[in-house]
């Protein structure tokens, strides 16, 4: 019927939205790492996590 048809069309859409996203977020993930890597730091300086651990999950930086 038309209304499951709209719903399929809409599904997809989101579903490719929200892959498009994961994509610009591994992206700028990769950017911060690569910056931050290339700061000199200090020895015996603490490491500050900014996004405490939220964002982070499942994702590695080295």
């Amino acid at each position: 019927d038309m209304i499951h048809k709209r719903l399929d069309i809409i599904e997809e859409k989101v579903l490719k939205t929200v892959e498009h996203l994961e994509s610009e977020v591994k992206s700028l993930l990769n950017i911060i790492s690569e910056t931050t890597s290339n700061i000199p730091i200090a020895p015996g300086t603490p490491f500050t996590d900014i996004f405490d651990g939220k964002y982070l999950v499942g994702y590695n930086l080295s």
